[in-house]
């Protein structure tokens, strides 16, 4: 009795471990709705500041010369510009760490999907905050170490602005700008 027993679990056992791997998973997908489950990517890539300017309706986005150098942080290299609705943004470094401006018109929450008072599209939580004056705007600053901006925003009354500067591998964290390269970068963008 107990062989026969034996005997039918197994075959029992056997047949359900058959029936799952024929059956279809659940958790696989097809292309196409792995297609309808990702988002649209919401930039479009532009050739210089002028196009990205133009397609996000800012009137004009003026950057910093290609090759300005900085006077703590190095050259500046632009890599890419791009554009979303009402938001121009450039790519690129400054000496060996990442930059990135943004430049976005000021507009009502319902009328854009970002806050419209800080376009960086960085929500860290930084050690440090800080206010300067440059070019007569008042630039908030954010860092993990005193007075390095990693994040810098400010707003004029049709437009904000935001900077943000990331260095690479251990200085990811740590990494920022002086105040007067800062203010050297608010005094060139527009």
């Amino acid at each position: 009795m107990k062989r026969i027993f034996a005997v039918a679990t197994s075959l029992l056992l056997a047949l359900s471990l058959g029936a799952c791997a024929s059956a279809p998973s659940t958790t696989e997908s097809t292309s196409t709705e792995e297609e309808q489950s990702e988002l649209a990517n919401p930039w479009t890539a532009a050739q210089s500041p002028a196009e990205a300017a133009e397609g996000a309706g800012v009137g004009y986005f003026d950057l910093p010369e290609d090759g300005t150098v900085l006077d703590e942080g190095g050259p500046i290299n632009w890599d890419e510009y791009k554009y979303t609705k009402l938001l121009a943004e450039a790519d690129g470094s400054v000496g060996s760490a990442e930059l990135v401006v943004r430049k976005g018109v000021k507009r009502p929450a319902e009328e854009v999907s970002y806050d419209t008072t800080d376009v960086s599209g960085d929500y860290t939580e930084y050690a440090h905050t800080w206010e300067i004056e440059a070019d007569g705007w008042t630039v908030t600053c954010f860092g993990n170490e005193e007075s390095l901006a990693m994040k810098a925003i400010w707003m004029s009354d049709n437009f904000s602005y935001s900077i943000m500067v990331r260095g690479q591998g251990d200085l990811n964290d740590t990494y920022g700008l002086g105040e007067a390269d800062i203010a050297t970068l608010v005094g060139s963008i527009g």
